[in-house]
């Protein structure tokens, strides 16, 4: 919380300065959008390290799979048999491959989360010195392990990103090779994947930026003894109806609203809460 010393210091300013007897309105804060659009760039070089390595690897194996399951033509069990191993030891080659990328993709989004956080300090600053003419510093007990929180949680959807991938990949040759498909069938539907796991992507990146900022936001906010938050849309046509119909509304960090949660909660959420000062100096 605000040191006594801290609320002195604001409350010294204030006396016989009628011309701020009302706190200042807080200026905008911001959404970590560059954070965000790093986090994507590094998620998009795993799926491209990915996709690369399954046209490099998988690709040119469905020939040889096709003409060796329909040389086993009419036995089903034959053909079923014959290919699975294949399959497995190919998307297992895929695996080991891009091991060393996820890796490097997991430490780079600790990174990013660390960034978040730096970003999201300079909101509270900036706001806070503007609305009481004095830097407020408060103890951040919880910080680390939001931090470790974000990075366990990426860690686990960084590593589901080439999981799921090679899993559709096999799931589509599987079915391809069982219902007689040709090779541009198996290839395009694959091809068509590439775009979904890149989609996806994106969206962990913009999920996960906003959802550590938001619990930033919210946790430094109540170390400071803010009650109340005004809802601050990002301004654009993304804004979903729930979210906008919020905007400029007040709402209480013990009381989320039932529809949406707190801003930047919600999947893909860009919205930001921006703090109720009034009566904070009424301690």
């Amino acid at each position: 919380m605000v040191s006594i010393d801290q609320i002195a210091k604001i409350r010294q300013r204030r006396v016989g300065k009628p011309n701020i007897a009302k706190l200042k309105k807080p200026p905008i804060w911001y959404f970590p959008s560059s954070q965000e659009r790093e986090y994507t760039r590094i998620l998009f070089s795993l799926t491209n390290e990915l996709k690369e390595l399954i046209k490099k690897i998988i690709i040119p194996a469905i020939p040889q799979l096709i003409s060796e399951v329909e040389s086993f033509y009419p036995s089903s069990d034959a053909r079923k048999d014959d290919f699975q191993d294949e399959i497995k030891r190919l998307i297992n080659t895929v695996i080991q491959d891009i091991k060393g990328k996820t890796d490097e993709t997991i430490a780079e989004a600790e990174k990013v989360g660390a960034r978040i956080a730096w970003y999201n300090k300079r909101q509270f600053d900036r706001i806070t010195n503007s609305v009481f003419g004095i830097d407020i510093f408060i103890d951040q007990p919880w910080l680390q392990d939001q931090l470790k929180l974000f990075a366990g949680q990426n860690a686990q959807l960084i590593r589901s990103i080439p999981t799921q991938e090679l899993s559709q990949v096999a799931q589509t040759i599987e079915r391809g090779l069982q219902e007689g498909s040709r090779f541009h069938s198996m290839t395009q539907e694959i091809h068509e994947r590439f775009g979904i796991t890149r989609r996806r992507a994106k969206l962990i990146a913009r999920d996960q930026t906003s959802k550590l900022n938001a619990s930033l936001t919210k946790l430094r906010q109540q170390e400071l003894g803010v009650e109340e938050y005004v809802w601050q849309t990002a301004g654009d046509e993304r804004v979903r109806p729930s979210h906008k119909a919020h905007d400029g509304k007040k709402f209480q960090w013990d009381n989320p609203p039932k529809d949406t949660g707190h801003p930047g909660t919600d999947i893909n959420c860009r919205c930001v809460a921006v703090p109720v000062l009034e009566g904070l100096l009424d301690i």
